[in-house]
């Protein structure tokens, strides 16, 4: 294995929880955790100020620990949600800067870090029947983790609650880090050495906005299946059924029934989050998976958050191999986004970009 992976830059899991445990006893942070494998509510730290760089290394020893973080009816308005974003960026050297909204589908006005995801009536899919009856089905649909068929995945991803409907929206996020470390023996075995395709792709879209814009910005890219967390040294079962095509030099058969079996697997670890008005919700997009509601377009209700995201870096296998680009290129900062000039013109919110064809709601 590659010597630079085997220490973790921020820490062991560990290591950190006894930093934590130091943080709440000193007042710094307060933590309820949401169940014994993933997610906290967060308390004691006021997002609408900025932050010390002490502060900030406490909420990400939380993430890290905790992968899913829930700060409550705390209300940041753009400017706030956008200022955070940057203080996070300067917690580990394995995280970059905020990226634009979103690298396919552009950004709000005035706002270039900013992704608008709506949800409602007039952003209703059309194969709205397909995907529900995929899920009825595949429990894992819907899954995913963001625009995994870039090279350099997001590291962090964040959303803000701003109209959030009773009864219905709730989010899920899954451990991947947990999925690993529950696999059987011979299935782990298995997988610690495979590669797979992970590609972004909204089917027979092309010729509208949504699709357009995903070919003017085509990805596709070869990620190890069991993945090594940079600051942590975790092992995480990295998949993300809405983008990971097949195994690499597997059979169509043998490459869906594994993909199935470890799906499967990785969704038994999950929370799901009831949103409120001014929610903000943190993942690590390394060691977690996401999934969007669909309730939303039955209930004659809509739904709106926004969302920002830091970018990440090459992920590297158990060997120290490091992902490769097979078409595309690797995600930018936001000041490089938009000197590319790519995103002229786009929308910068998911009203454009619900395709569910690869069974993802919300555009990773």
């Amino acid at each position: 294995m590659n010597s630079a992976l085997t220490k973790p830059t921020i820490g062991t899991p560990d290591e950190i929880d006894v930093r934590l445990a130091a943080a709440e006893a000193k007042g710094v942070i307060r933590l309820k955790r949401i169940t014994t494998r993933l997610g906290a509510e967060v308390e004691g730290v006021d997002l609408k100020n900025a932050l010390t760089p002490a502060q900030i290394a406490v909420v990400y020893d939380a993430l890290l620990r905790h992968k899913v973080l829930v700060f409550k009816k705390i209300g940041l308005n753009h400017e706030q949600q956008v200022r955070f974003t940057y203080e996070l960026s300067e917690a580990s050297p394995n995280i970059g800067a905020p990226t634009i909204g979103h690298t396919v589908f552009g950004h709000v006005d005035n706002f270039p870090e900013i992704f608008s995801v709506y949800q409602g009536e007039k952003s209703k899919p059309r194969n709205m029947e397909r995907y529900e009856a995929s899920a009825a089905t595949h429990p894992w649909t819907g899954y995913h983790c963001d625009i995994t068929a870039c090279v350099n995945p997001p590291s962090i991803g964040m959303l803000r609650g701003a109209i959030i409907p009773q009864g219905a929206g709730d989010t899920n996020f899954g451990n991947l880090a947990a999925a690993y470390d529950t696999l059987d023996e011979p299935t782990r075995k298995q997988v610690e050495t495979l590669w797979a395709e992970h590609e972004y792709k909204f089917g027979k879209t092309r010729g509208s906005e949504a699709g357009d814009s995903i070919a003017s910005r085509r990805m596709v890219s070869h990620h190890p299946l069991v993945t090594v967390h940079p600051d942590t040294g975790e092992k995480i079962l990295y998949n993300s059924p809405g983008f990971l095509k097949f195994v690499v030099g597997m059979s169509e058969s043998d490459s869906t029934e594994l993909l199935h079996r470890i799906w499967k697997h990785s969704v038994e670890y999950t929370i799901q989050h009831v949103w409120d008005e001014g929610d903000l919700v943190v993942w690590d997009e390394r060691s977690t998976t996401h999934r969007a509601p669909t309730d939303i377009y039955s209930s004659g209700t809509e739904r709106q958050l926004y969302r920002t995201t830091l970018v990440g870096q090459p992920l590297h296998g158990l060997n120290g191999d490091a992902s490769r680009i097979v078409e595309g290129e690797p995600m930018l900062s936001c000041e490089e986004e938009l000197a590319s000039q790519m995103h002229v013109g786009r929308t910068g919110t998911s009203v454009t970009g619900n395709g569910f064809s690869s069974a993802f709601p919300e555009p990773g």
